[in-house]
């Protein structure tokens, strides 16, 4: 009978045929809105969540406009003020073990923890969060706020700490608690703002991280040598608090928010939980292979920073040219990661995949392994290598969009899981790392890095370069079965 009163009402002159509107591409609700609810924009459309806002309001332009490139400035100045502190800890590590903490002599065995868990527990905390909050998408403002104050407030903390547990517990985690709350909820808002320019707002998000590295190593170490830590860490706690409250407001939602008892709602209406969702996005083979991809390199991918960071004064370096060193490969890492942000929404993320870790590998295995202990080919190296391989997590938004392009909840999610298996790299790098250390790499030159150090660092560096060999081994076969 339906089926019969539909063509008779589609057979009569005086009735004219309309389009149909088009389908939502983010709906919060499984029912369809009547038509007078749809809110319409240059390419989505979306129901208002309360019936008082059911009424045609158009909403901001997706991917260009005033109000995309604000959220985008407010996205990039959180990533760097949440990033670059973690990225920077080692100007405040060779001060502490100088100077120790406040006056008193520090003990070598934690200090390097901390920078440690500050970046690698925000990159652990990624699902928790995600699990959290996706049932509660009206939160997410809050959390960004209570994020901010975090920061400030475990800075603040640390500048009276006198032991290292207690930098390891404020500098570290609580800072990294903080971080993690602002950073995620940021990425989730970032799915609404960019849809066909995701890869190109990502790579000026992860930029930051660099931006950050790149500025603040300078700055902290003129600050920390005039003035000390504990007055530092108080003006950075100031300052983050002052940066990070200019910021937040620009972060906003693209989409209406829905009703406050979107969480029961959702319970009811959709047969997995977050575990079983989880679950299911895990079995789809892109996924499996993917997260197979990036873990190998999270594993690795820190090792050569780790050298960098810390062999400077076994190579006789002075601390303004290992600061040069990072920042070097900072700037570097700028550039690579919104050019590759740009590039993977064009192309193909595996074969950009391939060139990067192949050209990594090689960098790393050749032109440091082999190159002289100097400044100048370790200032080269640096500079290649941020460009070769910094913008591998830009890429993290083509491979999402591979399994999922129009649900916020479910990139969000994805998204912290890719970001797990990178923490786990930076959290395992210390290990690594030291084990490495202690087998020294026997009949190398001194003049190269597998010598340098009576062959103390020559494991790493092996093993880094065919780790990032593997990794494009991985890539390549994804791109020629992709």
């Amino acid at each position: 009978m339906v089926q019969t009163s539909i063509e008779t009402l589609a057979s009569t002159d005086s009735i004219p045929s309309e389009p149909a509107p088009p389908s939502p591409s983010f709906s919060y609700s499984t029912s369809p809105p009547p038509p007078s609810s749809s809110v319409e924009s240059a390419r989505h459309s979306y129901p208002p969540s309360r019936p008082d806002e059911r009424q045609q309001t158009q909403l901001a332009q997706p991917d260009r406009g005033k109000a995309a490139y604000l959220f985008l400035l407010g996205a990039f100045s959180i990533e760097t003020l949440v990033w670059g502190l973690p990225s920077s800890y080692g100007v405040f590590l060779d001060y502490y073990q100088r100077e120790g903490i406040n006056g008193r002599h520090a003990g070598s065995s934690l200090l390097p923890l901390v920078g440690t868990v500050a970046s690698g527990f925000i990159y652990l905390l990624g699902p928790p969060i995600s699990i959290l909050l996706n049932p509660r998408p009206r939160r997410r403002l809050h959390v960004i706020r209570l994020g901010a104050v975090l920061c400030s407030l475990s800075l603040l903390l640390s500048s009276s700490a006198r032991e290292s547990w207690q930098l390891l517990l404020t500098q570290g985690l609580l800072y990294s608690i903080g971080g993690s709350m602002a950073y995620y909820s940021t990425f989730y808002f970032l799915q609404e703002w960019f849809v066909e320019r995701r890869g190109f707002a990502n790579g000026v998000c992860f930029a930051g991280t660099a931006a950050g590295g790149l500025v603040l190593p300078f700055i902290l170490n003129a600050l920390l040598e005039r003035y000390g830590a504990a007055l530092t860490l108080r003006a950075l706690a100031v300052s983050t608090f002052i940066l990070l409250g200019a910021a937040v407001p620009l972060v906003r939602p693209r989409l209406p928010l829905p009703p406050k008892n979107f969480s029961q709602k959702l319970k009811k209406e959709d047969d997995l939980d977050e575990a079983e969702l989880a679950d299911q996005v895990a079995e789809r083979p892109v996924v499996q292979r993917e997260r197979m991809t990036l873990k190998k390199m999270a594993k690795n991918l820190k090792l050569w920073v780790f050298l960098v960071a810390n062999s400077k004064s076994s190579l006789g370096l002075s601390g303004s040219e290992g600061s040069a060193l990072l920042a070097c490969v900072n700037g570097a890492c700028v550039l690579s990661r919104v050019a590759m942000g740009i590039l993977s929404d064009k192309h193909s993320p595996h074969r950009l995949g391939l060139a990067t870790m192949l050209a990594s590998s090689i960098a790393v295995l050749v032109l440091w392994g082999l190159a002289s202990t100097s400044l100048v080919p370790l200032l080269v190296f640096s500079i290649v290598m941020g460009l070769a391989s910094g913008g591998w997590t830009s890429m993290y938004s083509a491979i999402i969009n591979s399994v999922v392009r129009d649900d916020p909840s479910l990139a969000s999610h994805l998204f912290s899981t890719l970001s797990f298996t990178r923490g786990l790299g930076a959290v395992l790098c210390a290990p690594i790392s030291s084990a490495l250390i202690s087998h020294p790499f026997a009949g190398a030159s001194k003049h190269t890095a597998y010598g340098a150090a009576n062959g103390r660092f020559g494991g790493i560096v092996l093993f880094a370069g065919l780790a990032m060999g593997m990794a494009a081994g991985c890539e390549g076969v994804e791109a020629l079965l992709g």
